[in-house]
């Protein structure tokens, strides 16, 4: 597929360094020529690793591993309950997103890195992830019924 359909590539990097663009037009062209040395910018798929941070990234758990859910449209979408430790309060917030790019990094990031792992504050030993503020208020008043 090429970069509009999901699964589909943006970019093959050949040995030589070059990069080249997938189109709708090269994309069949490209998929012949590519051989086991090239790099494939593939779309990401559910289940791959990323690592997410909002910045300044001042302690452990302003970067943090997830696991990708491919939904429509091109935005991140974060479960409200793990917002405390990036400090995200929707009003703007500009998040990072990592893509790792060889196993030895997946790794490390699915048994380090990981929102499961950062459930207590370092700071005060309590539990940071869950909700708070108005999303407690915010699913009652959703699920609510007059």
């Amino acid at each position: 597929n090429g970069p509009e359909a999901h699964r589909g590539a943006n970019y093959v990097k050949r040995p030589d360094g070059r990069r080249l663009k997938v189109t709708e037009k090269n994309c069949e062209e490209l998929a012949e020529k590519v051989e086991p040395e090239w790099e494939v910018s593939r779309h990401l798929v559910d289940g791959d690793i990323i690592i997410f941070n909002r910045q300044p990234s001042l302690h452990r758990m302003s970067i943090m591993a997830h696991e990708v859910v491919v939904m429509p449209y091109k935005t991140f979408r974060l479960n409200t309950t793990v917002c405390p430790p990036y400090n995200a309060d929707f009003d703007g917030d500009e998040m990072n997103m990592h893509a790792l790019q060889n196993e030895e990094a997946r790794a490390e990031a699915r048994v380090l890195m990981r929102v499961q792992e950062h459930m207590l504050s370092p700071r005060f030993g309590e539990n940071i992830i869950g909700a708070i503020q108005d999303h407690i208020s915010g699913t009652y008043l959703l699920t609510h019924t007059n």
